[in-house]
């Protein structure tokens, strides 16, 4: 009986200034070896965020000319060599196994993607509120910030990310669901909480719904982003300059 190849995961990780996070998110990933690799994508860093990069034997870096999130998630995925792209936030530290967890969900040939659920170290209602909805398997309740996964031979026939400054982990779901389903894994990714400390979790979170909302009712992510930026002034690493 012949073996099954286990698939290479490529875990890519845009960062701009992300010092404060990026150890961890890497070590959150575990072994880095034949079947698991990691790509950071660089959009300008000028903290030790590079720095921090390069000491890691088995982790590629790579530069985007322009900051973008989705730029460089696109940067990484179009090199990768993983039969699975994982993309994966500085500032988000996946569940133990989870690369374990990928692999058996794409397992069924029906499947073409998925992301895990979302959870945060610190402790208010509203964050726990978000923690809960993030268990349902919609685009509405599924972002980037819960280590979205995708085939790499999906990624590459739907183009990847839209290019967008905003709303392109909500938007890429609906173009991957026409080609199989998308599994949410039960298990929560950690995420830094720093989006939430400028306004408070509460207001953060109306906005955010506010731009979903609106984005929804047809507003482009141009436009949203220009709104967005000013909320996040005065923010370090990617909360100001990077998801906007």
């Amino acid at each position: 009986m012949t073996q099954c190849k286990t698939p290479l995961v490529s875990v890519v990780i845009p960062t701009l200034n992300e010092a404060d996070y990026l150890e961890q998110a890497l070590l959150s990933i575990g072994e880095l070896n034949r079947l698991v690799e990691c790509i950071v994508v660089d959009a300008g860093s000028v903290d030790r965020t590079r720095d921090i990069a390069r000491r890691w034997q088995n982790v590629t870096l790579l530069t985007s000319e322009f900051p973008g999130r989705a730029r460089q998630m696109n940067i990484g995925g179009r090199v990768a060599r993983g039969d699975i792209l994982l993309f994966l936030h500085a500032d988000c530290c996946l569940p133990d196994n989870a690369l374990d967890n990928v692999q058996q969900v794409l397992a069924d040939k029906k499947c073409v993607g998925g992301s895990f659920c979302l959870g945060f170290a610190q402790r208010h209602w509203v964050l726990r509120l978000c923690s809960w909805c993030s268990r349902v398997n919609h685009p509405w309740t599924t972002y980037g910030d819960q280590a979205q996964f995708m085939r790499r031979d999906i990624f590459q026939v739907i183009g990847g990310f839209q290019d967008w400054p905003l709303m392109e982990d909500l938007e890429i779901q609906y173009r991957l669901r026409k080609h199989g389903h998308l599994i949410k894994i039960r298990r929560p990714v950690i995420s830094s909480d720093r989006r939430y400390r400028r306004h408070g979790p509460l207001l953060h979170q109306l906005f955010n719904i506010l731009l979903v909302v609106l984005y929804l009712l047809g507003v482009s992510p141009q436009r949203l982003a220009r709104w967005y930026r000013p909320q996040c002034h005065g923010e370090t690493g990617n909360a100001a300059r990077h998801e906007a």
